[in-house]
């Protein structure tokens, strides 16, 4: 275990090498003062592989500009939690990254990773099986996490989310099923497909479309903020699920699965009726939204052909 735990160390000295690399983000400094303007300029123009002076990049920090005066209140800081609260276009916002990430953690994938080897064993699914499923459960999440990196820029989110509520239940459903009918020949096969399918559902859209939606529904003096009050109901949400899924396990056996499928299909409704769709939009476009404006006559970020910004 010794070996293990020093490996952690590798991450976090390839993010201190790397963290030079990182440019500030040009949106947020373009609505803070004069000095800063230029710091974006010269971002954009670094990021767009443009000269300084190109009328592109001079365009699009204009309207960077412009949408943070009235929108983000002239590129402060936004206050605390009290003034993002009485915020109710922010407030609108926080509303649904909060309610992303709770679900994301009640949708039980945790559950899955830490507990996996006792559930399953403790409702008749043999060892062998288990290791199986164990090592393509982890296998399965690293392949979905590349594939996702894709579908980001060619699906929308909302899609994306509802197509992982949808595999997740369909899962759930095929994993109670194998474990209520222990000792038949088809099993062991339908509950590694259905775990390995949940982890790989799951990170289609519910894993990691909550983490980007702060960074598309905050104005740029509320996102610090509001990422973080987001980030903390996950992790309150995690330690909430993790304490009580044994209980729950103990209590209904096979089906203890069930009751997060439940909280998936709600949340798929959810989803429908009240996440936004952010992809190919500007912000004031998506705040607009919010607000239940829409966004007639707003100038919008200008797109370089081949849809980059």
């Amino acid at each position: 275990w010794p070996v293990y735990l020093a490996l952690g160390a590798l991450p976090a000295a390839s993010l201190l090498v790397l963290h030079s690399f990182l440019l500030e983000s040009p949106r947020w400094l373009a609505g803070r003062s004069d000095a800063e303007a230029i710091r974006a300029q010269a971002i954009l123009a670094a990021l767009r592989g443009e000269p300084l002076s190109s009328l592109a990049v001079v365009q699009e920090l204009d309207l960077m500009q412009m949408a943070a005066g009235p929108i983000a209140g002239g590129g402060g800081d936004g206050g605390g939690l009290r003034s993002l609260l009485s915020d109710s276009v922010a407030r609108r916002g926080l509303f649904i990254c909060v309610t992303c990430h709770v679900c994301q953690q009640f949708s039980g994938i945790n559950n899955v990773f830490n507990y996996s080897t006792i559930f399953l064993t403790s409702n008749g699914v043999d060892a062998a099986t288990v290791v199986i499923i164990s090592v393509l459960m982890n296998v399965g999440n690293v392949a979905i996490t590349v594939v996702s990196v894709r579908l980001m820029d060619l699906s929308g989110r909302r899609s994306l989310m509802l197509v992982s509520c949808v595999g997740m239940a369909l899962s759930t459903v095929a994993l109670t099923t194998s474990l209520s009918c222990p000792g038949h020949g088809w099993t062991a096969p339908l509950a590694i497909a259905s775990v390995v399918g949940f982890v790989m559902s799951f990170g289609v859209g519910l894993g990691p479309v909550p983490w980007l939606l702060p960074a598309e529904l905050f104005a740029p003096d509320r996102c610090a903020l509001g990422a973080s009050v987001s980030a903390g109901s996950n992790w309150m949400a995690n330690f909430v699920v993790g304490q009580a899924f044994m209980p729950l396990s103990n209590a209904l056996k096979s089906a203890c699965f069930l009751p997060f499928a439940v909280v998936v299909c709600g949340f798929a409704v959810f989803v429908t009726r009240t996440v936004p769709e952010t992809k190919g939009k500007s912000l004031d476009q998506i705040l607009f939204e919010l607000s239940a404006h829409t966004p007639q006559g707003r100038p919008t970020v200008l797109r370089k052909p081949g849809g980059r910004f």
